[in-house]
């Protein structure tokens, strides 16, 4: 018997019968673009949100059916009638797609588009009470029964889908069924979430572990003895000790291999790979789940070139899964979802052949293989990260970062070998947000700052340094 989904599974598996955009984008990504690798998914089922995405647009196919044809009927009897009822329809569909913005100007735009098509709706009921007297009876048959079946339509369609979400949220529910054409695109999202190869875009390395808000760190000390002795291997197995006991910090720690896609196989030849992959493709990842659906990954680089010894650190935080999203029955409940049925439904099925066309004109054999362009649980956060998950994320970064020098320090010893670099505290560099450096420590060392500006020896000042004697300044000919 299958496990039963995650909650944050359960979550985005709701989210494709709430937000048609959402649903349409997880279906482009992991099926439509079957020459995309897909994104990493630490706590999503991947392959199952797939299948419940394609489920929720079969329904909504079968349900635009009978939707499209009494627009057809409605435009054939009433005509201009059910132009206005068209164009209401439309405006309210447009509040709901900029509802969950941000920006005010877009806010601003869907409260106008709410009463515009509110005003719409009840201008063409007006009308059509109008007609009764001066119209045809096919004409008036049409203006009042047109609407009204459209609403059974649509409460037929909300109650299906409503059917479904309680279904996702019961504790009986083993995953969706998989459609059979999406059967070798599941096999290859599951092989390539339980791989240790990460193949990614090359701007986009981390993608599905959410954005490096934390500060990254970075280390390169000399290594002194032989260096042969080092194995990474070990380093790694060690901080993999260390972290595992510390509690709350670690739900995952494994290794993978980050790869660029320039020149990778297909999907379906990637493995297995060979086995003799450059340094820079090797971390040791290290997840942690949060309160709610939040997640902090911390990637960690262990190289040695030669005797200098380089060790990166790289945080990453995802924000909560969409509120919406977690509460499905709220979210569905509400009103203007029940008036936007009319437009979105037909919309999906005007949208069916121009994917199709797509999909034929440009065949699956021909497209080269890429990284993922996007997550499908980033697609599904929050658009901002807590300040409380921010700073949390900050404190497991830092635990992190002196576990690994504890266990490098350990395993260097172990080795019969010795990098001073790693005792003094103050020997860290930060890439703070925003392209600011700030160091520790510059004692035996000079800075330069400027486009320009070159570091020369450090001067020793002889002197005692600046004195209360105004009259003395001596310590002044030191600096030159």
């Amino acid at each position: 018997m299958p496990e039963q989904p995650s909650p944050t599974t359960r979550q985005l598996m709701a989210g494709v019968h709430l937000d048609t955009r959402y649903r349409n984008a997880v279906i482009d990504e992991l099926y439509e673009h079957g020459e995309r690798y897909s994104a990493q998914s630490y706590d999503v089922d991947t392959a199952a949100v797939l299948a419940e995405a394609l489920n929720a647009r079969r329904t909504a196919l079968l349900w635009a059916v009978p939707m499209a044809l009494l627009w057809t009927a409605g435009f054939f009897f009433a005509g201009w009638l059910f132009a206005w009822y068209a164009a209401g329809f439309a405006a309210l569909s447009g509040a709901v797609a900029l509802r969950p913005a941000r920006h005010p100007a877009a806010r601003v735009t869907a409260g106008a588009l709410r009463v515009l098509g509110g005003s719409v709706l009840a201008a063409s009921a007006a009308l059509a009470v109008a007609l009764t007297r001066a119209a045809d009876w096919p004409e008036v048959t049409a203006a009042f029964a047109g609407p009204v079946l459209m609403a059974v339509v649509a409460r037929a369609h909300r109650a299906a889908v409503w059917s479904r979400l309680r279904l996702i949220g019961s504790s009986t529910y083993r995953g969706p069924a998989r459609p059979l054409r999406a059967d070798a695109t599941s096999a290859l999202i599951r092989g390539e979430q339980m791989s240790p190869l990460v193949v990614h875009r090359d701007a986009t390395p981390f993608l599905g572990a959410g954005s490096s808000t934390s500060r990254s760190r970075a280390l390169a000390v000399h290594v002194h003895g032989r260096t042969g002795a080092f194995d990474v291997s070990d380093a790694q197995s060690r901080i993999a000790r260390s972290v595992g006991p510390v509690t709350g910090l670690a739900t995952r720690i494994d290794e993978c291999f980050l790869l660029p896609d320039e020149g990778v196989p297909p999907r379906s030849r990637l493995h297995p790979y060979p086995d003799e992959l450059p340094a820079s493709t090797r971390w040791l990842r290290i997840v942690s789940l949060g309160l709610g659906s939040r997640l902090t990954t911390v990637f960690v680089q262990i190289r040695l070139d030669g005797p200098i010894l380089f060790v990166q650190q790289v945080t990453c935080a995802l924000p909560p899964v969409r509120r919406e999203f977690t509460a499905p029955s709220r979210a569905w409940s509400r009103l203007g979802r029940a008036l936007t049925a009319p437009a979105t439904l037909p919309a999906e099925l005007a949208a069916w052949p121009v994917r199709q066309v797509r999909r034929l004109s440009s065949p699956l054999h021909f497209r080269l293989p890429s990284g993922p362009h996007a997550s499908i649980r980033e697609l599904a956060a929050e658009p901002d990260l807590p300040p409380l998950a921010d700073a949390d994320a900050e404190r497991i970064s830092r635990t992190v970062w002196l576990l690994v020098l504890d266990a490098l320090r350990a395993t260097l010893r172990k080795r019969g070998l010795s990098a001073p670099g790693l005792d003094d505290p103050h020997q860290e560099s930060y890439d703070v947000h925003g392209g600011g450096i700030h160091i520790g420590n510059i004692s035996s060392g000079t800075v330069a700052t400027g486009s320009h500006a070159r570091a020369g020896e450090a001067t020793r000042h002889t002197s005692p340094g600046p004195t209360t004697n105004p009259d003395d300044d001596s310590w002044e000919d030191d600096l030159g």
